[in-house]
């Protein structure tokens, strides 16, 4: 990718996570977009289908940094859930807005494909692993949205999953 079409990319992404400082991602039109990134609607639609698909791929985007940050840290002597929890702690704000945003459940899909994938891993039984991916992913949903929960409070699923297996 070219040096311009990367920095339209990101200057998109800022100005929909400035926006969505002030506003729902319901209200947010493409043409507030471009006008916070200083681009026009032609170079916004080269990039993404519609204001939908500029949020999928930073859900995207972002649950990969986060699945690879825990694969660059494997041996930490913290698990891979701990390491999530810790990742998404460190980013709350930014995985605030994309779960707040994401009234299409993409943002939950997409992690629970990733945890369900390395729960999946740790053990054989694929019920038992869907089953504490969709725990997960619903613990952190519960997390993003309150302000009083700590990131330790988290670490307590751990040894209900471990029960599990």
């Amino acid at each position: 990718m070219d040096r311009r079409k990367r920095k339209s990319r990101l200057a998109i992404k800022e100005a929909l996570f400035h926006l969505l400082e002030k506003q729902e991602f319901s209200a947010i039109k493409v043409s507030e977009i471009c006008e916070v990134a200083d681009i026009n609607r032609g170079t916004f639609y080269l990039n993404y289908l519609d204001k939908y698909d500029l949020l999928e791929k930073i859900i995207h985007e972002q649950i990969d940094l986060l699945v690879d940050y825990c694969k660059k840290h494997p041996h930490d002597g913290s698990s891979s859930l701990k390491r999530t929890f810790q990742y998404i702690a460190e980013n709350k704000g930014l995985f605030q807005q994309l779960f707040t945003a994401d009234s299409q459940g993409v943002f939950n899909q997409y992690l629970t494909h990733h945890v369900m994938t390395e729960l999946s891993e740790e053990s054989t039984n694929t019920i038992q692993a869907i089953f504490a991916a969709s725990g997960v992913t619903g613990i952190l949903g519960w997390y993003l949205t309150n302000e009083t929960v700590e990131v330790e409070q988290l670490y307590e699923i751990e040894a209900v999953i471990a029960k599990l297996q």
